[in-house]
């Protein structure tokens, strides 16, 4: 039922089935010693781009906490499909329609004993972020790892309620994905394109 997220607030797909089967849970830890706790639907999310955003969402955490001088980060992830985002972004966001992705912060801003912030929680749904990249002209991939450093900045207080807010937002995002060799994602994007367009 892709219930055991670490999200305690998340509610199940309407539709989920009764059997856990297609769900995993896979505590990836990164290089800089953030942890991520990670669920992901593997029926919605083929198996080869689970094992790249393996790698990938590792190394754009330790990016993003090099750069803006974070913690170690433990967050957890939520790999799902449209309609397990629809009903989020409904209870959450007041929004009925699915959305690329949703950040839950965990209002925490120290880390714990360890050096750790539990920072909250990403869902990020991939029929949604497939069809952006196909729209988008750009790997179902990079388009994944902007999205995952969007809700990260998201869970560590940025927001873009304004528009100084959205361009600091974005000027940070752009920053973090140059180190990892993606190129500006909005460049050429309208504003109704950008990430968390349903939130």
């Amino acid at each position: 039922m892709c219930n055991d997220t670490g999200m305690s607030d998340m509610p199940l797909e309407p539709d989920s089935p009764e059997d856990d089967d297609s769900c995993s849970y896979e505590g990836w830890h990164t290089d800089g010693k953030s942890h991520l706790e990670m669920m992901i639907d593997r029926a919605i999310w083929p198996g080869a781009d689970v094992d790249l955003a393996g790698d990938r969402l590792r190394a754009a955490t330790d990016m993003a906490c090099r750069t803006f001088g974070w913690p170690k980060l433990a967050v957890g992830g939520l790999l799902c499909g449209n309609a397990r985002i629809a009903a989020l972004n409904a209870r959450f966001g007041g929004k009925h329609s699915p959305t690329n992705v949703l950040s839950f912060p965990s209002g925490e801003t120290e880390p714990d004993a360890s050096g750790m912030l539990v920072a909250g929680d990403i869902a990020i749904a991939f029929e949604t972020v497939r069809d952006e990249a196909i729209r988008d002209a750009k790997t179902l991939q990079d388009h994944l790892v902007h999205l995952w450093v969007h809700g990260l900045l998201h869970l560590m207080g940025h927001d873009h309620a304004d528009a100084d807010e959205a361009e600091a937002m974005e000027a940070g995002e752009i920053a973090v994905l140059a180190r990892l060799g993606i190129a500006d994602p909005y460049a050429g994007l309208e504003s109704e394109d950008m990430p968390g367009g349903g939130q």
